[in-house]
């Protein structure tokens, strides 16, 4: 687990987890000396973005006997065992997943092809050759700026496929479901098993999230014109968020997460939009 102040750090050493090794920035920072450069020309978020593939370089580097690592953003909740998905990697040495964008959301893939939340390495020579280069490519450039072959460190995703012939894409449709491809699917439960189609949901990313108070959130699910109920609500988004909040221990200020890279009558249009769908679909959860 990367901490990346030391407020999280301390808090997490003086109450540890089961099975959890944590990792301070400032270790990482030592280890990649450019990470420290790359800090002083990029927000905090791009910042982030900038150390994905450094957190899998470091771990991998340090601990020799790791088969395989898998990257994890930090807003995946998972409702069934993953190892359905490892079943389906096998022996890949890369492995990725598309966003699937509904035909609401297919503007997105501007944004890239392939979605960051999950990625696994093999220890292998092409894992570890595309775990570097990968590094490399966010060290020179992470920004969160739309160009035709970069954006963050998800759009150099993109390219993989062509690149690395030991890569497997994962098809389970229970893995990586989000607002934008949840209209997709048809949702259902058999007891206490959710179902995506005819697939178990395995993980859920819940991305686009706001705060708005201690005990509001706002969804943001309007924006793919989904109404929040049913399974959606009562069975993924209230569980997910009812254990967010019992695990809240700080009390910062929240962080705005306005995209830098939309301004000028662009932004101002498209929240116009956003208000006018919020206004017709329901968007907020409060505890």
């Amino acid at each position: 687990m990367i901490c990346m102040d030391d407020k999280s750090y301390k808090y997490l050493n003086d109450n540890p987890l089961n099975n959890v090794q944590i990792l301070q920035i400032k270790e990482l920072e030592k280890k990649f000396p450019l990470l420290k450069i790359a800090k002083l020309n990029r927000n905090r978020i791009e910042y982030f973005f900038t150390c994905s593939p450094a957190v899998c370089n470091y771990v991998m580097g340090q601990f020799d006997f790791i088969d395989s690592i898998t990257y994890l953003d930090a807003d995946l909740y998972f409702f069934s065992d993953p190892k359905k998905v490892f079943d389906e990697i096998e022996n890949k040495s890369i492995a990725i997943i598309e966003h699937r964008f509904h035909w609401t959301t297919k503007r997105q893939l501007k944004y890239g092809r392939f979605n960051v939340g999950w990625v696994t390495f093999k220890n292998d020579s092409e894992g570890k050759k595309c775990l570097t280069q990968w590094m490399q490519n966010c060290l020179d450039w992470c920004y969160q700026k739309v160009e035709k072959d970069r954006f963050g460190d998800q759009k150099y995703l993109n390219r993989w496929p062509s690149l690395y012939k030991n890569l497997y894409v994962i098809q389970n449709k229970g893995a990586n479901v989000a607002i934008w491809n949840i209209p997709n699917y048809h949702l259902s439960c058999k007891g206490d098993k959710i179902f995506i189609d005819n697939q178990q949901l395995i993980f859920y990313h819940f991305a686009n999230i706001d705060q708005i108070s201690k005990s509001t959130f706002n969804t943001n699910l309007s924006r793919v014109f989904v109404n929040l109920k049913g399974i959606l609500l009562n069975k993924i988004y209230i569980p997910y968020l009812r254990e967010l909040k019992s695990n809240m221990v700080f009390n910062d200020k929240f962080i705005s997460k306005k995209d830098n890279h939309i301004s000028g009558f662009k932004y101002s249009f498209i929240n116009l939009s956003r208000k006018i769908r919020s206004f017709f679909f329901k968007d907020l959860v409060e505890l």
